[in-house]
């Protein structure tokens, strides 16, 4: 018990000015809900455990989606969480949430919306090359919410005993159009892939 000061569940921190008592709040990395709203000190009681009421959109960052029971919710800076993997993770679905609805369900806040680390994964898959537009030595792999601060790996595989190795030159993220740009020293192949992950700072 030495040095100890309490068990940091309940937490003093500074908050925005909006913060009411019941909005789910993330300070940096730490999420809770408000037990308090903002007060003279600019501060607010934060719980950091425990299942709570609060607004769920069945959404992602693609569009509409239900919510099932276990998904991961995330937090974008407004009182409504969602599926939508370009906020913050806050914690995980209790109830169902129909596609495209708001609803007021229970939701799981654990010590593991503390655990991660500085990088989590936001996007990762498989992209195929078309046989129109593409090849070209430029490929274009499109990733909804991509930031330009975001890390991104890439390799290609290839296909078929046909395909001429290939060395990938630069893979950059982009905003507008949202994606991945990759330029290698040759031409890929129709139907050749390049596999993808996308890292993103949660700190």
């Amino acid at each position: 018990m030495k040095n100890k000061i309490q068990e940091g569940k309940l937490l003093y921190l500074a908050v925005g000015a909006a913060i009411v008592s019941g909005d789910p709040v993330m300070v940096g990395a730490i999420a809770g809900v408000a037990q308090i709203s903002y007060d003279a000190a600019g501060k607010a009681v934060i719980d950091t455990e425990g299942v709570f009421d609060l607004s769920v959109k069945g959404e992602n960052d693609d569009g509409n989606v239900g919510v099932a029971i276990g998904d991961r919710l995330y937090y974008d800076g407004t009182t409504t969480l969602s599926k939508k993997v370009s906020g913050k993770f806050f914690g995980t679905a209790l109830e169902v949430v129909t596609t495209g609805t708001t609803a007021t369900i229970n939701v799981l806040v654990t010590k593991s919306s503390l655990a991660q680390g500085p990088y989590s994964v936001f996007a990762a898959g498989l992209h195929t090359v078309a046989a129109s537009p593409e090849p070209s030595t430029t490929t274009t792999i499109s990733v909804t919410g991509i930031l330009a601060t975001d890390l991104v790996f890439v390799q290609q595989a290839v296909d078929s005993a046909a395909s001429p190795l290939n060395r990938i030159v630069t893979a950059i993220p982009q905003v507008s159009p949202a994606a991945i740009i990759v330029t290698t020293e040759g031409a890929p192949t129709a139907a050749d892939t390049f596999q993808y992950m996308v890292l993103r700072k949660t700190t």
